[in-house]
């Protein structure tokens, strides 16, 4: 059973206190008086409408409604005091304890989204070359023709230069057995970019810039590299994110081929990274090299495309703002890579017949 107190009560109408009796109750206070008619009358007041405006060791004031003029108690009574003091104590402990539940939750909450930020900061990059080395080479080949045939589909390709360019590639001995397929595009902005499989798309734009048949021969080693280490086909992967990377290691090859194809025109915008880059300019030296081409054209190739800075530039430049250091790193492999250059007349009449003014 409740405890009751003693109290003066201002009903908010009369400047005449009252004398009532007052019980702490879960949900506020119950009080009870008697009416000048000698009824005997209650009223709640709800613990969310009441309010404490002083409190110290003789009087507790408590006020209660939503506006003026409010009812107001007057209690002075030691033990309602001690009860009052313990029980907003207690309901402070509880609010404390669901706030620690609530953060409890929060935390939780956040912790896992912070788990699938890791995940994918950290463990997709690695589940996408998992992905991309467990693709056979026959379906790699087949996705990027798929690609270049959705790619190309509206684009005007030059077919005279297209089978000029393709001669000019014949003459690179190159590792691995992709078969290469290059297409020259017309195309008034100088990029180029490759697909999965061996096939590659130059703008004919990138190819008017060029002085020099070892430029374009830089271009090709660069691109074709991005094949041969399976660039292109990570860079897809990872562009796609994780419903491509779980099809392709579970062996669902065809239900990757349609999530690619759906998203084949902005596939052909992707730029690699850094590091992709990297790897890509270094292997394309050592093509160089090993054909005896001189690596001073990847240089001029990079020269070439910072003139061309103020211009939309994709794939081969997609890190433009570094290509001073990629032109030192390409100063440094000459330096360090010594190598006998071998003339090769047919890169020379191939170069001329692709980089021709029209009629």
């Amino acid at each position: 059973m409740d405890s009751v107190y003693k109290a003066r009560y201002y009903d908010g109408h009369s400047s005449m206190p009252k004398t009532v009796v007052i019980s702490i109750t879960e949900n506020g206070l119950h009080i009870t008086f008697s009416n000048p008619d000698g009824m005997i009358s209650s009223s709640e007041w709800k613990k969310a409408q009441t309010r404490e405006t002083e409190f110290n060791s003789s009087i507790l004031i408590l006020q209660y409604g939503e506006s003026f003029p409010y009812e107001q108690l007057e209690i002075t009574d030691k033990e309602f005091h001690r009860e009052y003091t313990a029980r907003r104590g207690a309901s402070l402990i509880k609010r404390l304890r669901t706030n620690q539940g609530m953060m409890l939750v929060i935390t939780g909450l956040l912790t896992i989204v912070a788990a699938i930020a890791l995940i994918y900061i950290y463990l997709l990059p690695w589940a996408v070359d998992i992905a991309a080395k467990r693709v056979p080479q026959a379906y790699e080949i087949e996705m990027g023709k798929s690609l270049y045939e959705n790619i190309l589909k509206n684009e005007k390709v030059d077919t005279a230069k297209t089978i000029a360019i393709n001669q000019f590639f014949g003459q690179i001995q190159v590792e691995g057995n992709y078969p290469v397929h290059i297409s020259v595009v017309k195309q008034d902005i100088p990029n180029a970019f490759a697909l999965p499989g061996g096939s590659i798309v130059v703008y004919s734009k990138i190819l008017e810039d060029m002085e020099t048949p070892e430029q374009l021969a830089a271009l090709l080693a660069h691109e074709y590299s991005h094949v041969q280490l399976k660039h292109s086909t990570r860079n897809i992967f990872r562009s796609l994110a994780g419903s491509l990377v779980i099809s392709i290691i579970i062996g669902d090859f065809s239900g990757a081929t349609a999530l690619i194809l759906q998203n084949a025109e902005n596939l052909r915008s992707l730029s690699y990274s850094r590091t992709l880059e990297n790897e890509a300019d270094n292997n394309g030296l050592q093509i160089l090299k090993a054909n005896g081409i001189n690596a001073s054209g990847m240089k001029a190739l990079f020269e070439q495309l910072k003139k061309a800075s103020d211009i939309e530039i994709l794939e081969i430049v997609s890190t433009h703002p570094d290509l001073d250091k990629r032109i030192i790193n390409v100063e440094t492999f000459i330096e360090d890579n010594p190598y006998d250059v071998v003339k090769n007349d047919s890169l020379t009449y191939y170069f001329k017949t692709l980089t021709a003014d029209e009629e």
